[in-house]
């Protein structure tokens, strides 16, 4: 199973031999295709082969190139490898709307709970009233929870900014967000998912409406990093850490998970709930709080 988020930074040249990808740099590194689920590259000055982009398609690697402020700006994805794509595509088109409003539910109460963990990690106030938006989630989050929720959780995340601010933590934040949806991204389309017809998100200009949508419970992993780390997306460093949001430990029903591994999960969760019409087998990630986690954050 492939584990590993790979970032180029420096000037080079990607090829592949023998079933492995080849990046020639001052220090040649050889890494094995099968063990790659996102490769990021971020320097304008790589040059990649058309071989290795085959190779990488054709093992479920999700390629994300970025722009020259380093974020990610395009996404290579694997083209209809799963064997049953079709019975997938219909399941999503023949979805009801209270299946599709039931799932949505699920997603806006387990980010919300994230989103209290994380103040709880950071030692910041406001997790009790986060818990008491989550708990009031309904079908299709009808009440607006996830907006009161933001609203609270940023002002108690971010006190002096905004989450759109051009100074402060913003740039970090969508640096992270982005990480994460390219590999929830490859997981869907890994699963056979028709990524442009989502739950909630429904833009005629979006590509990605589905994997925004299984997006939302993973966001208050990144802002972990984003905030108890200071990740800075604009230094190398600071970006380093936001990707390895992807190795993040997590529960998904009582069992630790990789953040990657939890959204592997949460896809195939996301079939089986569909073709079952039952929106209680969607498994999420929780956030694990404890005095070990909060204290590497807060160092």
């Amino acid at each position: 199973m492939a584990f590993r988020t790979v970032v180029i930074s420096n000037d080079a040249d990607l090829h592949v031999q023998q079933g492995q990808l080849v990046a020639i740099q001052e220090q040649t590194v050889w890494i094995p295709t099968e063990d790659i689920a996102v490769l990021v590259i971020e320097n304008p000055r790589v040059r990649v082969s058309s071989a290795a982009l085959s190779l990488l398609a054709e093992q479920g690697v999700a390629v994300a190139v970025c722009d020259r402020k380093h974020m990610p700006s395009g996404l290579l994805l694997p083209h209809c490898q799963y064997s049953r794509q079709l019975a997938v595509t219909r399941r999503q088109l023949s979805l009801s709307l209270p299946q599709k409003k039931r799932l949505w539910q699920r997603l806006v109460r387990f980010k919300i709970e994230n989103q209290a963990a994380c103040l709880d990690a950071l030692g910041l106030d406001g997790s009790d009233r986060l818990r008491g938006y989550a708990a009031s989630v309904q079908s299709g989050d009808a009440s607006g929870m996830e907006a009161a929720a933001a609203r609270l959780y940023f002002r108690r995340l971010i006190p002096d900014a905004t989450r759109r601010a051009p100074e402060g933590p913003g740039a970090s934040l969508d640096y992270g967000y982005a990480i994460l949806r390219a590999a929830v991204a490859r997981s869907l389309v890994g699963h056979g998912f028709y990524t442009p017809v989502g739950l909630h998100h429904d833009s005629q200009l979006n590509a990605f409406n589905l994997a925004d949508d299984l997006l939302e419970p993973f966001r208050p992993f990144a802002d972990l990093i984003a905030i108890g780390q200071e990740a800075d997306a604009s230094q190398r460093e600071g970006r380093q850490a936001l990707v390895s949001t992807l190795q993040m430990p997590c529960l998904v029903d009582d069992k630790e998970h990789s953040v990657l591994t939890a959204i592997d999960a949460a896809t195939a969760s996301l079939a089986r709930a569909q073709a079952e019409t039952d929106h209680t087998l969607l498994v999420l990630p929780r956030i694990i709080v404890s005095a070990e986690i909060s204290a590497t954050l807060l160092e």
